[in-house]
């Protein structure tokens, strides 16, 4: 299973990820790895509790972690684990807790099942659609302006 990210996610941040993928961006202005951008989308639909599972606009983005998240990995197993009991109302002393994890985490590579990959992409949809609509509204042209509109994101979600 591989990580995705929308097509107009791809066009809307064109101006600030590399395009050819996790190859290393040249431009100070764009973030080195298109997973950069992913993440902080997947972060602002966690934050917002939200998902979007509309899979007909997602391109392939990699099948496993860009080389500077892999040590991140089991925080972000963790953080998608903790979303999902959330938004699913189950207790973390339940035994149900368990049965999701066994859902959504492997001891792959990703340590996320294809469940949890696929989780974790229509989170990161949703929080596209999240910083989108407000509060970018209108196409990034630097990092920096996208991660203070990231930054109002993530705030305004934050309880």
């Amino acid at each position: 299973m591989h990580f995705k990210i929308s097509k107009s996610a791809q066009k809307f941040f064109s101006d600030i990820i590399n395009p050819d993928g996790s190859h290393g961006a040249d431009n100070k202005y764009k973030f080195k790895y298109q997973f950069d951008v992913y993440y902080c989308c997947a972060m602002i639909g966690m934050a917002a509790v939200q998902l979007d599972e509309n899979s007909a606009d997602l391109n392939d983005l990699t099948e496993s972690y860009p080389k500077p998240y892999i040590d991140c990995r089991a925080q972000i197993a963790g953080l998608l684990v903790a979303t999902e009991a959330k938004r699913q109302g189950i207790d973390v002393q339940s035994p149900k807790l368990e049965e999701m994890m066994l859902r959504y985490l492997s001891d792959n590579e990703t340590m996320l099942s294809d469940e949890g990959i696929k989780t974790l992409n229509a989170y990161a949809l949703r929080g596209y659609q999240l910083i989108h609509d407000f509060p970018l509204e209108q196409k990034p042209t630097s990092r920096e302006e996208f991660l203070e509109a990231f930054n109002m994101a993530i705030q305004m979600y934050q309880e």
